[in-house]
């Protein structure tokens, strides 16, 4: 790979003029001309169920056929090329270390396919952290090989920043000015502060905004000699919170706009907002160090929050924590439906047949729909109205009824039977 422009790349993410597949084919262009000259390769964003993957808007750089071909790859897809492809893993890597050998009729799959156009692919997977949305980048290599440590570390870094501008692309509609809801601080390029409203009031927020503002103007011209350092400290959120954009006012003016974009996912039960995000990143394999960069936390935060979660529901270990979030688990086919002023996760799986719940009682059959909504004990009690001592008992009637000793046992017997 040639020495390039990775700032670039970055800027790249933080359009929010025009929509989505314009969007799309601008960061394509930009990856084209800083990383992949001359190169085939192919982006496109992706819808992710439960059990499913759908493809949105496709650009590519290459033959025509290319659109087809990204579409007929991941049609073609097991459910196991799908989870290791999209669902977990590392956020980058090549199609011989991630399926060959490993799934036997995914590789024929993709050869039948790409034959003659794509030997191998590196492939990086961005997730917006908010919802099922997500960003595949596929540049495709002349011959099979592993991912280098520089790619490893280097894309790993942009697919936090396209998980970010995919979050700004679902709220650019909202953001036409400036002083839209979701920009809580304006500054200039120097740093001066016009404005600040919610979370960036605070005179702590404010300092640190600043010297993000700051940074950034720095790294945009020193850290184009050093992109390792200007890729490891530009972070993709500032304390967990914003995204810094590029503003004009009608006059050409420039103004950094700090945008609220944290990811999002519903119904905590109990758990912190911090809380649900670093565990729903652990279901999908990211590292300490990736979620860190990811979140704009330190280290640290990341692992007292993983701690937190799993002391709030009972696990023990960050793999049970994994496990009990995993994207295609029992939890992951719950709908989400608000009613009033409460938000309930619903659905159905074959576990839970009305001949696999006889025995259980009308009170331990809601205390069981909270225990897979992810309701820590707390929680559950709460909500019903009980004491801490009677919901544990419960929990304990519904773990002997179903032969289990812990959450992680109940939601594998309740997502195989």
């Amino acid at each position: 790979m040639r020495a390039s422009d990775w700032i670039a790349v970055l800027e790249a993410n933080y359009t929010l003029d025009g929509n989505e597949p314009r969007w799309l084919a601008g960061l394509l262009e930009c990856i084209v001309t800083q990383h992949w000259r001359n190169s085939v390769c192919a982006a496109f964003t992706f819808d992710l169920s439960a059990t499913t993957i759908s493809v949105r808007d496709i650009a590519v750089h290459g033959p025509p056929e290319m659109h087809h071909n990204v579409r007929a790859t991941v049609e073609g897809l097991s459910a196991d090329g799908i989870d290791r492809t999209y669902r977990t893993g590392r956020a980058v890597g090549t199609f011989s270390e991630n399926i060959v050998g490993q799934l036997p009729d995914q590789e024929a799959m993709f050869r039948a396919v790409n034959a003659g156009v794509a030997p191998d692919i590196l492939g990086i997977i961005a997730h917006s952290g908010s919802g099922s949305r997500g960003l595949s980048l596929n540049l495709i290599l002349d011959a099979p090989r592993r991912s280098t440590p520089a790619e490893q570390r280097r894309w790993t870094c942009c697919a936090a920043h396209i998980g970010a501008g995919l979050r700004l692309r679902a709220m650019a509609d909202r953001l036409a000015t400036l002083d839209a809801a979701p920009i809580e601080a304006i500054f200039d390029g120097g740093g001066k502060l016009y404005d600040a409203r919610a979370g960036a009031m605070g005179q702590t927020a404010r300092r640190a905004l600043r010297r993000a503002v700051l940074h950034v103007d720095k790294v945009r011209t020193a850290g184009r000699r050093e992109p390792d350092a200007a890729l490891k400290t530009w972070e993709a959120l500032i304390r967990g919170r914003w995204s810094l954009v590029d503003k004009f006012d009608s006059d050409g003016r420039r103004f950094v706009a700090a945008i609220r974009n944290d990811p999002r996912f519903p119904d905590p039960r109990g758990l912190s907002l911090r809380e649900r995000q670093v565990a729903e990143y652990v279901a999908i394999g990211r590292s300490t160090k990736e979620i860190a960069y990811l979140l704009g936390a330190s280290p640290d935060s990341v692992e007292n929050s993983a701690r937190r979660a799993q002391a709030k529901l009972g696990l023990a270990s960050r793999v049970e924590l994994a496990a009990f979030f995993a994207p295609g688990g029992i939890r992951a086919r719950l709908a989400q439906v608000a009613v009033a002023d409460d938000v309930l996760l619903i659905g159905s799986a074959d576990g839970l047949s009305e001949q696999r719940l006889a025995g259980v009682t009308s009170a331990e059959r809601e205390v069981l729909g909270l225990l897979i909504a992810g309701s820590t004990n707390q929680d559950i009690a709460r909500r019903r109205g009980t004491s801490a001592n009677t919901t544990a008992n419960q929990i304990q009637a519904i773990f002997r009824k179903f032969g289990v000793r812990s959450r992680i046992e109940l939601m594998a017997r309740l997502g195989t039977s």
